[in-house]
C-alpha cells in the first residue's frame, strides 16, 4: 500500500513538473512569437495605417492612430519583430540606427488645418536586462520656445519624419544625429538637424550644444525652414563625416526673418564634425561629392530616404 502511495506522489511530481516544462516553453515561443503571428499584425497594422493617412475627418484619423500604437506596442514586444521587416507598412518610415541597436517606426497625421502631428516608437534591445523595450516619442514641437537651444526628451520631442541617422562614438561620446523632415503647414516645411543619445535608465534626450556657427555661436539643434513651394536638400555623406545643405535666403531683403519666404539661391553650406562639434562652412564646393540627390516627391506622403 505504501508503495502505491510513494509511486502516486513520483507519478504526481513527475506530471507537475512536465507541465511547468511545457508551460514555460510556450512562454518563451510566445515571447520570441513566430513569423505567421508577426505577419497577421502586419496586415491589420497595413489597414489601421491607411486610415491615419486617409481618414475622412480628423477624429477618424486619431481614432485609427490609437489603434494602431496599441497594435504595434503589442507586435513589437515580440522577439523576432526586431528583425521583421514590416514591408508593407509604406506609410510608416522603419529606419535602423547604423550600429544596429535600435529602429524608429516614424509617422505623422494630418489635422484638418493642415498642420501635422508626428509620431515615433523607439524599439531597441536592452543589453543588461536582455529584453527589448519600446519608447514612445511625444511630438511637442508646437509648444517648444527656442527649440535650437532647448533640452528636450522622449515626452518633449521636437517631432518630424526621421530619414537619416549618423552615428558617433569616441571615448566618452556616442550619439546619434538625426535628419529630420516636417512638413509644417501650408505655407512653410521644415528640415531638422537634432542629436539623440540615451541617457540613464531607459531615457532617451534630444539637443548637444556642438552646432557652432562662424561667429561662435553654439545651438543644440538645426532647424532650417523655406517656403513650402521649394525644395531643400540636407544629406548626411559619411566618408567626410559632413552634414550638406542649401544655402537659403529671402526672396526679397525686405522679407528678412520671414522663413515662409525663404528659398535656395543655388550655393551649399555644411557642418563638418571635427573634436565633437559639428562647425558650420559656408559656401562649399560641392564638386567632389557626390551628386545632391534631386528631390522626388514623396510616395504616401513620406520623405525619400
Amino acid at each position: 500500500h505504501n508503495g502505491v502511495k510513494i509511486f502516486y506522489f513520483w507519478f504526481l511530481k513527475k506530471i507537475i513538473l512536465a507541465s511547468l516544462i511545457f508551460i514555460s516553453h510556450v512562454n518563451i515561443f510566445a515571447q520570441k512569437g513566430n513569423i505567421k503571428l508577426i505577419a497577421e499584425y502586419e496586415d491589420t497594422l497595413k489597414i489601421i495605417a491607411n486610415e491615419i493617412m486617409y481618414g475622412n475627418s480628423e477624429k477618424e484619423r486619431f481614432l485609427a492612430n490609437n489603434s494602431f500604437m496599441e497594435n504595434l506596442t503589442e507586435v513589437l514586444e515580440y522577439e523576432k519583430s526586431f528583425s521583421y521587416p514590416f514591408d508593407s507598412l509604406v506609410t510608416i518610415s522603419r529606419i535602423k540606427s547604423p550600429d544596429k541597436t535600435f529602429r524608429i517606426f516614424n509617422w505623422f497625421l494630418k489635422k484638418d488645418n493642415n498642420t501635422y502631428v508626428y509620431y515615433a516608437v523607439i524599439h531597441s534591445y536592452n543589453k543588461k536586462k536582455k529584453k527589448y523595450e519600446l519608447i514612445n516619442l511625444i511630438d511637442n514641437s508646437a509648444n517648444i520656445r527656442n527649440p535650437e537651444y532647448s533640452n528636450l526628451d522622449a515626452k518633449n520631442w521636437y517631432g518630424g519624419l526621421i530619414y537619416d541617422i549618423a552615428y558617433t562614438k569616441k571615448p566618452g561620446i556616442q550619439f546619434y544625429t538625426l535628419l529630420s523632415y516636417d512638413l509644417n503647414d501650408q505655407y512653410s516645411k521644415k528640415k531638422i538637424i537634432d542629436v539623440m543619445y540615451f541617457s540613464g535608465k531607459n531615457k532617451i534626450k534630444f539637443g548637444l550644444p556642438i552646432f557652432k556657427d562662424l561667429d561662435g555661436n553654439i545651438q543644440k539643434r538645426i532647424i532650417l525652414e523655406y517656403d513650402s513651394k521649394t525644395s531643400v536638400s540636407v544629406k548626411y555623406y559619411k566618408k567626410e563625416n559632413r552634414i550638406i545643405f542649401n544655402n537659403l535666403v529671402p526672396r526679397r531683403k525686405d522679407l528678412e526673418g520671414l522663413y515662409e519666404y525663404y528659398i535656395p539661391e543655388g550655393t551649399f553650406n555644411s557642418y563638418n564634425y571635427k573634436n565633437g562639434k559639428w562647425w558650420l562652412e559656408n559656401d562649399i564646393d560641392i564638386r567632389n561629392n557626390k551628386k545632391i540627390k534631386k528631390y522626388k516627391k514623396p510616395s504616401k506622403g513620406l520623405i525619400p530616404r
